[in-house]
């Protein structure tokens, strides 16, 4: 092999890994040492992110597992706007929400994405559609599904616990997003 050139392997194609819905769990806490807030878990247990009263201005607030606060709610009569982090600066708004319908047993709130939403357009960017009592809400972003909660059902169990529910988050969608308005839906009056 004297001066002869040794081939290049060539590389295998590895196929991506696939593409699966996420779960969490939350669970709300009881009022007194808690504050009435709510923790969401990962499918391992482990906490992921906590939702709570913020400390800057009254709302709610979407804290990580370390305690960062990542989104901050203000709520208004029927209307809320999210901003990122502690601020509520018009310049770190996330979203601005408005219910828009309220029954007995089904509400649904829309969802506007700024630079170029507002409360004037007639198209929001998501649609939450759902049940806060049966803790069953339906994220929609045009014709497609972003998340869904639903209650935590068991074989053979008659009543079912309202204080622990399941999210899902489809592929391809902001997670802390989601969490923000799954904490907008059930927790904002």
């Amino acid at each position: 092999m004297d001066g002869a050139s040794v081939p290049v392997p060539v590389p295998v194609p590895v196929p991506a890994a696939p593409v699966v819905p996420v779960d969490y769990t939350v669970l709300k806490r009881r009022l007194g040492g808690g504050g009435g807030g709510m923790e969401v878990r990962d499918a391992s247990g482990v906490l992921a992110f906590r939702f709570a009263a913020a400390a800057a201005g009254g709302g709610r607030a979407l804290l990580d597992a370390a305690g960062v606060v990542l989104v901050t709610v203000r709520s208004g009569e029927g209307e809320w706007q999210a901003f990122s982090g502690n601020s509520l600066d018009c310049r770190d708004i996330i979203y601005m929400a408005k219910l828009v319908s309220v029954c007995s047993n089904r509400r649904e709130v829309h969802v506007f994405m700024p630079p170029t939403s507002n409360f004037q357009d007639t198209k929001p960017s998501y649609r939450l559609i759902g049940s806060t009592s049966r803790r069953a809400c339906t994220i929609i972003s045009g014709d497609s599904i972003v998340s869904q909660t639903n209650l935590l059902y068991k074989l053979k169990k008659v009543v079912y616990s309202t204080r622990k529910f399941r999210v899902t988050i489809y592929p391809g969608n902001d997670t802390v997003l989601v969490m923000a308005m799954v904490m907008n839906f059930f927790l904002e009056k």
